[in-house]
């Protein structure tokens, strides 16, 4: 076999010695088409078509929500082109004119400025490539639809819709892919130009030869080859005027001068399609990486019914976009160590394309929730602190989102707080005092068995002197003092002091610091720190529930004690 290279570094031909080396044409209605050759189109990996910039685009469609993976997507575009120092572009496909709405769009754009993916090129922003909506390029489309008719490689198809679907029918009896295999290929100019003159409505139909291969080399998953029989001619151009998909894209990705189009695997098989239309109007071919899917549990694709799929479900939910940006750069890519904590900074400086994985990735609600705990903890105390105060003033908790008793409680409950939502229940519960339920549950048998009722009576005795209201008052320091002195006068340290003292004080068998929990349980009754809705139990009520516990029918375990008034809120 002979092989010709064209202008262009992307592309090598290969044909077959009985055909001629050049593209044979003959008269068409004033265009023309090529002759049906056999060939391999090769996709070179090492070669830019702008002078070694790196360009990069993310084009979604704005049909709905960002979903996860199109979030992916375009974090993996975004570091490629940061790590590169390149330009990350922002292109919408809204040709679907049915299905895309400006509202779609604005959503895209609110969920890629909350993860921080700022574009360098697109809507709002401009650039030199625009414009960046597909529904404002069509002139551009219908240029290059047109060079492609007047050089022979698409011809005017006037097939109705019932010819196709006989076309199918057949290939599907005869077991056949199903190609087109209408003769608007091979029509001669009378026929068409007695369509034309008819007014029957037509498509643009890409020429595609009947044998070979292409080949390209994906960063991601190596060579990928497809044979062209499979293919058929196919649709640049609907009979309404609108350019499809594969063609818009392939004319975008050329004219914006996009240098690697990084993309979800379900595009793979589009590549073929592009390909072809690249080499037909002499575009340099980018260079492709295609990601694996995201992945359910189930290990089937991520969809509505495994739960939260899109950007703004989460970020409703409570989740930080720096927690989102750092699970979704693991969902297929890892650094090759064992650390998996990554500010956007840090992303951008460690990020490979090489070693982003071929397999699907499983998306982990769970780690999800771990990793944005892990970020919520990692910010500035300052910020921290203001996130939840905000959250408790806005969940009608606290009547203020600031002061010494916000500082404190966020100090104390943060380790338990992976959402800032969660803050709402970290704080109700330090508030509540669920005591019958503790005192009833089996868990607490042992601490009631160890003489329980006795230390309540010495602890209803020193809240009745004024020993624990005073001791609360001048402070920690203070509290801890009067507990040591507390334990000393029964005779009890460690478990068997500080057990006791939670369950009576606190309603619960487990928690956080128990002397900044009571410290902070007395602040909370001071007037204008807890709204009196929110089932907060003072420390007076508490005593007053704790003096009506039925001791001896407890230790019997005939029944419960009394009820404790004011349930939480949920």
């Amino acid at each position: 076999m002979a092989s010709l290279v064209f202008n262009t570094p992307w592309l090598r031909v290969r044909s077959l010695p009985e055909f001629a080396p050049t593209f044979l044409r003959r008269r068409q209605s004033s265009s023309f088409y090529c002759s049906r050759r056999s060939f391999a189109v090769v996709a070179c990996s090492s070669t830019s078509n702008n002078g070694g910039s790196v360009r990069v685009r993310f084009a979604p469609s704005p049909t709905g929500n960002l979903h996860v993976g199109g979030a992916r997507t375009a974090l993996f575009n975004y570091l490629f082109a940061r790590s590169k120092g390149g330009k990350f572009v922002l292109r919408i496909e809204d040709t679907d004119l049915e299905r895309s709405t400006r509202e779609s769009e604005a959503a895209v754009l609110q969920d890629l400025t909350w993860l921080g993916l700022d574009w360098d090129e697109g809507p709002g922003v401009g650039g030199d490539y625009g414009p960046y909506r597909q529904s404002e390029r069509n002139a551009m489309y219908k240029q290059y639809a047109e060079k492609l008719l007047e050089s022979g490689h698409v011809y005017r198809c006037f097939c109705s819709s019932e010819d196709l679907v006989k076309m199918k029918e057949i290939a599907k009896l005869k077991q056949l892919p199903p190609v087109y295999t209408g003769k608007w290929a091979t029509a001669t100019d009378a026929e068409v130009e007695q369509e034309l003159e008819k007014g029957t409505p037509f498509t643009y139909r890409f020429r595609v030869p009947k044998e070979g291969s292409l080949k390209i080399n994906d960063l991601i998953r190596g060579e990928v080859c497809w044979n062209l029989d499979t293919l058929g001619d196919f649709v640049v151009m609907r009979s309404n005027g609108q350019p499809v998909y594969n063609f818009c894209v392939t004319v975008d990705d050329a004219t914006m001068a996009i240098s690697h189009v990084i993309r979800a695997e379900e595009h793979l098989p589009n590549t073929l399609r592009q390909a072809l239309i690249y080499k037909a109007l002499e575009f340099p071919m980018p260079q492709f990486a295609h990601v694996s899917l995201i992945l359910a549990p189930d290990r089937s694709k991520l969809s509505k019914r495994h739960g939260a799929t899109s950007v703004g479900q989460y970020r409703e939910m409570g989740y930080l976009p720096q927690g989102m940006v750092n699970y979704l750069a693991l969902l297929g890519w890892g650094d090759g160590t064992e650390n998996e904590f990554f500010s956007l900074e840090e992303l951008v400086e460690k990020f490979s394309i090489e070693r982003v994985n071929k397999s699907g990735a499983i998306f982990d609600s769970t780690k999800l929730r771990w990793m944005n705990g892990q970020h919520l903890r990692a910010l500035p105390s300052e910020k921290l602190t203001k996130l939840v105060g905000e959250r408790w003033k806005s969940a009608g908790i606290l009547t203020e989102s600031e002061g010494s008793f916000v500082n404190e409680a966020v100090d104390l409950l943060k380790d338990g707080i992976d959402l800032v939502t969660d803050s709402d229940k970290v704080l109700l519960n330090l508030l509540s005092y669920p005591l019958h339920a503790t005192l009833a549950s089996p868990e607490a048998k042992p601490a009631v068995e160890d003489k329980l009722n006795e230390v309540a009576a010495s602890l209803i005795a020193a809240y009745d002197s004024g020993e624990i209201p005073s001791a609360l008052a001048e402070g920690q320091a203070a509290w801890q003092k009067w507990v040591k002195a507390f334990g000393k006068s029964l005779k009890r340290k460690g478990k068997s002091l500080f057990m006791p003292l939670r369950v009576l004080l606190t309603g619960k068998l487990h928690g956080p610091e128990m002397a900044t929990s009571i410290i902070l349980i007395h602040k909370a009754g001071s007037p204008g720190i807890v709204i009196p809705q929110a089932g907060f139990v003072s420390m007076e009520e508490r005593f007053k529930i704790l003096r009506e516990v039925d001791w001896e029918t407890l230790n019997k375990g005939e029944s419960a004690p009394l009820e404790s008034p004011a349930p939480v809120p949920t």
